[in-house]
């Protein structure tokens, strides 16, 4: 009976890190897929750069930057939030005891997966209605439904971090910070003393 038990927790805890080791995999690739389509809208906004200057038309490079943007951006944010790159309002709650920062943290959090699930759901409703009235863009007639996939994706994602980060919270049991501005200077400045 007592190694069953053990059985269970073994396979628990292996259940639990292969389900971190997924979250990582899938944020990887959100980041390496944002990168890639940065790097896409950079060589493209570089070619427009010099269509122009020796006159070839450059129809439609402004219109797909700008849908690789949105994709960019929601394939972006559930990164950031693992890397503590989002913006947190901390000036009141920095001065507060760890037990209030950390339960503003999981508030905050919680919030966040909330907010998440709302723009993942209207995402869902903005796809459909796209694909029901078959709408595409202007010159390079691209169905719009496809242009706005990567956001209930990407709000997804980001829930799924912001719900990992409360877990972390709580299992730890002290706070998360993010990583400011100020600091990464200081630390810039330190490395080069």
């Amino acid at each position: 009976m007592n190694s069953k038990s053990e059985d269970n927790t073994f396979n628990s805890v292996q259940l639990n890190g292969k389900i971190w080791k997924l979250l990582d995999k899938i944020s990887e690739i959100s980041l390496k897929f944002s990168a890639l389509l940065l790097l896409v809208i950079i060589l493209a906004i570089w070619y427009q750069v010099f269509a122009r200057l020796n006159h070839i038309g450059t129809k439609g490079i402004v219109e797909l930057g700008g849908y690789m943007l949105i994709w960019v951006c929601f394939f972006g944010i559930p990164y950031g939030l693992r890397e503590g790159r989002h913006i947190r309002v901390d000036i009141v709650t920095s001065h507060m005891p760890k037990n209030i920062q950390t339960l503003f943290l999981i508030i905050g959090n919680s919030i966040c997966v909330v907010f998440s699930l709302i723009i993942t759901w209207e995402g869902i409703k903005l796809i459909r209605m796209f694909y029901e009235i078959a709408e595409y863009s202007i010159i390079l007639l691209i169905p719009m439904y496809i242009v706005y996939i990567a956001m209930p994706i990407g709000m997804i994602l980001f829930a799924v971090e912001s719900i990992r980060e409360i877990v972390l919270t709580v299992k730890k049991r002290k706070v998360i910070i993010s990583t400011s501005l100020k600091q990464e200077v200081e630390q810039e400045i330190e490395e080069y003393e």
